[in-house]
């Protein structure tokens, strides 16, 4: 199972609700919530989503010869 880190940021601190997070990895992936586990788990969520994006852009792009093969890190 690959492990991620989140950079997580309580909006309290800001005068708002809530959380919002970042992914170190994947910087794209972002994600907010009222509770730092719905946060957390918006961001897996969106970690999964560059993950197919990705994915798909590969295979669109592969070569004469080339193919994916999924790993679990």
């Amino acid at each position: 199972m690959m492990k991620i880190t989140a950079l997580l940021h309580d909006c309290s601190a800001d005068g708002e609700s809530g959380f919002a997070a970042s992914c170190i990895e994947f910087p794209e992936a972002n994600a907010q919530g009222e509770t730092v586990e719905e946060c957390l788990d918006d961001l897996r969520s969106a970690v999964q989503t560059v993950l197919e994006y990705r994915r798909q852009t590969a295979m669109e792009s592969l070569g004469k010869g080339e193919r994916l093969e999924v790993l679990t890190a």
